[in-house]
């Protein structure tokens, strides 16, 4: 609405006429635009004027407009958003074009014909009126009406698809080391929780604007959680690598068993300490499946002993055999426990480790 005193008639004049409708194109308008415009104005057909006798128009264009509004996402989607929006004229200053906030006092917003939006809610509003001095235009000031929207978003879309997903995903990453050390399975489960969050995280990068100047702390959040899946990965390789020593004939140093078998067995629940590991005289070569037979025993085959004799040696070293292949089979299944047991305590130790981890930069990013 706006005044225009060239406009004005005395309806005592015109048979009591108060008000006429005209069309818009027939009648001065001034050009107030959106001055933070991003995209081409959208008019809809144009309605016609309400010209009132003492110099009011009312005019009502259907207009959809788009405006700028700088982002700040480092809380998404826990974020609350300040938008402006200006109205004013580029070619008529002050004297031709002065704006004046027609509603509440306290220059608050009316919002009698606005929609709700199930994504944002309006806090807080305001008008307020300006005058700014363009460069190049002289002493002349122009009128800017600004409004400004304090917007809350509704984190609850965001909380199911987003942010419920990612912390499962980063929850079932100390898991993996609850399965056993030698199961290959748990590399193919950290494959697969890295490509459910890069999943989330093209998700999220399609849905959030380009424009944006901060770093979402949810998409820090996927970060870090796609380094810790990346380490579980290659931590279980290297548990999975340790457990296999045993197989390769390498005993267990000292300092290791000790550290492992004997000091954080307990510590990270895996009970006493009931594991007796060998003491060097139990243990025996790796090799030994490899040893002659005649090594090992020297019966005394002169031509004088009977065939009993030599039958009952014979005996005797076929026993001897046994005996000692079951030492050698003994002794190495008690290497590859003793790297299954080190494995174990490893794998306990860093799930604690991951999940603790977990809890914290939790915490800290999303709480």
């Amino acid at each position: 609405m706006w005044e225009d005193s060239r406009l004005k008639w005395d309806p005592n004049q015109y048979s009591g006429t108060m008000a006429v409708h005209l069309p818009a194109s027939s009648v001065w308008k001034p050009d107030v635009v959106l001055l933070n415009n991003v995209d081409t104005e959208i008019s809809m057909k144009e309605p016609l004027i309400i010209l009132l006798a003492h110099g009011a128009v009312f005019y009502s264009p259907q207009h959809r407009l788009r405006s700028r509004c700088e982002l700040d996402l480092s809380r998404f989607p826990f974020d609350s958003q300040t938008c402006m929006i200006r109205f004013g004229s580029w070619t008529y200053d002050t004297t031709r074009v002065n704006f004046t906030h027609l509603g509440s006092k306290d220059n608050n917003i009316e919002y009698r014909d606005f929609r709700k939006n199930k994504e944002w809610s309006i806090l807080e509003s305001y008008v307020t009126k300006l005058e700014k001095q363009y460069d190049g235009g002289g002493e002349d000031k122009y009128s800017i009406m600004e409004y400004k929207f304090h917007l809350q978003r509704n984190p609850v879309y965001y909380t199911h698809m987003f942010i419920m997903p990612a912390v499962l995903v980063a929850a079932l990453v100390p898991f993996q080391f609850m399965l056993p050390p030698e199961s290959n399975e748990r590399i193919t489960l950290g494959s697969i929780l890295m490509l459910g969050l890069l999943l989330l995280l093209t998700m999220l990068q399609d849905m959030l604007p380009e424009t944006h100047s901060t770093v979402p702390t949810l998409a820090s959040y996927y970060t870090i959680t796609a380094v810790w899946i990346a380490l579980s990965i290659l931590t279980s390789i290297w548990t999975i690598n340790i457990q296999s020593r045993g197989p390769r004939r390498q005993k267990v140093p000292v300092f290791i068993r000790h550290f492992f078998l004997r000091g954080l067995k307990r510590l990270v629940c895996l009970g006493d300490d009931t594991y007796y590991p060998l003491d060097e005289s139990e243990t025996v070569s790796m090799r030994g499946l490899d040893r002659p037979l005649d090594s090992m025993t020297k019966p005394d085959t002169t031509t004088t002993q009977s065939k009993m004799e030599k039958d009952i040696e014979e005996i005797l070293r076929h026993v001897h055999t046994m005996a000692f292949r079951a030492t050698v089979l003994e002794a190495r299944q008690d290497v590859r426990n003793e790297w299954h047991q080190v494995a174990l305590v490893i794998d306990r130790l860093l799930c604690f480790l991951f999940f603790i981890t977990f809890l914290l930069y939790t915490f800290v990013l999303l709480g």
